[in-house]
């Protein structure tokens, strides 16, 4: 058995001995590639080669797939032949349609058909085996370490080394990491949450299995360890291609989202837990539950195991804040690059209220529902409490409050123009007017609002800087 991932580096050459074969990275100069081009001019098809009759691999010391010239082969030959995929029609269809699903958020076509003249393209030879070309690897890629994209790369996957079992969405996950390499992809080790990238196809990681996509979270790299990425700390390869390639509409099945309990026009108690059924061919990024238009809580999708995220129950409780009156439950599914499927349901939670006075701070009550209208102050302009702020928070200074957002202390751009970013944590602040210094007119403010996200309803979160010491409190907004 081969390993399934494998990536030509610049980080190193490894040496990983596993029944009995050796697996090798080779470092390829970046004088050796087609000049990097932004993604309105790019590689924007992906050409999957089963090398009917054979594929003439040329080598040499550079990699275009125009004249099938690559400096992967080994030897002292100078033309090798790949094999032709020996799998048979149905197993071909099979993976190509998966790599169509797996690059299909992004602009570029996928194709088992010759790009024409003059059409920028990269080759993904899907067909023979490592030792025709000299090498011991069940995929083998060329990739610089300046994380640019490239055209006219061609990646082998040496597809007639696998075996029969789970072999589609072997192949299919080898490619995806080759040919990702040429948009400037690095491999994924572990999301910054502590889980294992084995869900991206960038990663070597087998902990677990099913369909591989490129997720849209930030990962630290690294192949058998975690190390920095080439071009920064952590790598999100979704980002990544959407800047390489450009956005298109996936062709992957939504979530699936049914409520199992409580049941529609029931009468609930305090405490009364809202349960749902989800499911996603990308698998389950959170389960949402909104109640009256506002968003209570939130469950994080069930882990990923041998088959892939299996469909999972979600179990998220009304908090005891939420006032009594008729209550619109919509539970939200999201994959995670944000595609969403909802179930709705309307519940009475103790008697319909009768005025605002039985409701929250800023909440209205009409036909028996307690509710916030949606948000609807920009950023900077004056607030009374987080809800009716688009960016859910809400911020006390010397002159009043305002509507914030967060930021990162220390970034430029990390609030619009005329705001600053003041330090909460190291790593966390809130956008306020000003430069942040008393003569800015920001000493002593204060978050006297902030969205929840999650945990149940808006938490206040007040913050006085004396001294450049930070004094922090929490309390409940109660009616």
């Amino acid at each position: 058995m081969k390993w399934a991932l494998v990536g030509v580096s610049l980080f190193g050459a490894l040496a990983v001995a596993h029944a009995d074969k050796r697996l090798e990275t080779q470092a390829v100069p970046r004088s050796a590639l087609a000049p990097a081009q932004p993604h309105a001019t790019g590689a924007g098809t992906l050409y999957l080669n089963r090398c009917v009759g054979g594929c003439v691999i040329h080598k040499a010391g550079i990699n275009d797939a125009r004249t099938r010239t690559s400096s992967i082969p080994k030897g002292n030959a100078t033309d090798y032949t790949v094999s032709p995929f020996a799998w048979g029609d149905a197993e071909w269809d099979a993976i190509v349609q998966c790599m169509k699903e797996v690059y299909s958020p992004y602009k570029v076509t996928v194709t088992d058909e010759p790009p024409a003249a003059g059409v920028a393209y990269n080759e993904a030879i899907i067909a023979g085996s490592d030792e025709e070309l000299g090498v011991s690897a069940g995929g083998i890629a060329p990739v610089t370490g300046d994380c640019m994209p490239y055209n006219y790369v061609i990646s082998f996957s040496f597809a007639n080394d696998y075996g029969p079992n789970g072999r589609v969405f072997q192949l299919c996950r080898v490619a995806a990491q080759e040919s990702g390499h040429a948009y400037g992809l690095d491999h994924a080790f572990e999301f910054l949450d502590g889980s294992s990238a084995c869900r991206d196809p960038m990663s070597y990681r087998l902990d677990c299995g099913g369909q591989r996509f490129f997720r849209n979270e930030a990962a630290v790299c690294g192949e058998y360890n975690a190390r920095d990425c080439a071009c920064g700390p952590t790598q999100n390869s979704h980002l990544k291609l959407l800047g390489a390639l450009g956005a298109a509409t996936p062709i992957t099945r939504p979530p699936e989202v049914t409520v199992t309990s409580p049941a529609d026009g029931a009468t609930i108690t305090a405490g009364t837990h809202v349960i749902s059924t989800a499911s996603a061919q990308r698998g389950i990024k959170t389960v949402e539950l909104w109640l009256n238009g506002y968003l209570w809580g939130t469950a994080k999708g069930a882990a990923f195991e041998a088959d892939g995220q299996p469909a999972a129950a979600y179990s998220i409780r009304i908090p005891d804040e939420v006032p009594d009156g008729v209550i619109d439950i919509v539970v939200k599914a999201k994959d995670d690059i944000d595609v969403t499927t909802t179930a709705t349901l309307t519940v009475t939670k103790g008697a319909p209220c009768a005025s605002a006075e039985s409701c929250l701070d800023g909440q209205r009550c009409e036909e028996g529902k307690c509710f916030w209208d949606p948000p609807s102050v920009e950023l900077g302009e004056p607030c009374s409490f987080a809800q009716e702020c688009l960016s859910g928070v809400c911020v006390e200074t010397s002159d009043g409050q305002f509507c914030s957002q967060n930021c990162l202390p220390g970034i430029g751009d990390s609030c619009p123009e005329g705001l600053t970013c003041v330090e909460n944590t190291p790593t966390a602040g809130f956008c306020l007017a000003g430069d942040g210094s008393c003569d800015g007119g920001c000493c002593g403010c204060a978050i006297v609002d902030e969205r929840a996200t999650g945990t149940g309803p808006a938490t206040a979160l007040t913050m006085l800087f004396l001294g450049g010491v930070g004094y922090v409190v929490f309390r409940r907004r109660r009616r």
